[in-house]
């Protein structure tokens, strides 16, 4: 009997250590949970947008004339957009699951908000003003291209600041996960 009241006493020290894992939230048959896929898609946009921006880009016009490059990065930049959204999107499911009502007072949440809001910010009004005087400087005299030359830096240097903004964000995101 002593050996069974040992079993039962190991039984019960095993159900013990055992019951925490209870409370956690378990996809049963799939390999990633929610934050572990939150974590890849965040690192897999942050770490491509930054890849474009310190080597893609200067490569780019480096090796390309000026006007098919800017094309490239461009495009590049749209889909980097659309990437970024639905990684956010992606992100902003797995904060409201793991915190609920409390979702407001992680700094996770804000992080998101933030990028998403900077990020439509610069695809919805900044690139369709910058695409807006590139056909404005290809259709004009060249007297006129100097004057709207520096309109074009402007909107052009103000998204590669949202840009770098949106990175560091992205980056203060991951080290808070």
């Amino acid at each position: 009997m002593s050996h069974h009241k040992n079993n039962h006493g190991a039984q019960q020290k095993t159900k013990q250590t055992k019951a925490p894992h209870k409370n956690n939230i378990t996809f049963a048959g799939k390999i990633f949970s929610m934050h572990q896929l939150s974590k890849i898609v965040m690192s897999f946009w942050i770490g491509g947008s930054l890849m474009m921006a310190i080597v893609v880009f200067p490569l780019l016009f480096q090796v390309v004339d000026i006007v098919v490059a800017s094309n490239l990065v461009g495009t590049i930049l749209n889909i980097l957009g659309y990437i970024g959204i639905v990684c956010l999107a992606v992100a902003l499911i797995e904060v409201i699951t793991n915190h609920k009502l409390s979702l407001f007072k992680t700094r996770r949440f804000w992080y998101i908000v933030s990028m998403g809001g900077i990020l439509i910010i610069n695809y919805f009004a900044i690139f369709p003003s910058i695409a807006k005087l590139k056909q404005q400087i290809s259709s004009v005299a060249h007297q006129i291209i100097a004057v709207q030359d520096n309109l074009f830096d402007f909107w052009h240097s103000l998204s590669a600041i949202t840009f770098i903004v949106v990175c560091i964000i992205g980056f203060l995101y991951l080290i808070d996960m």
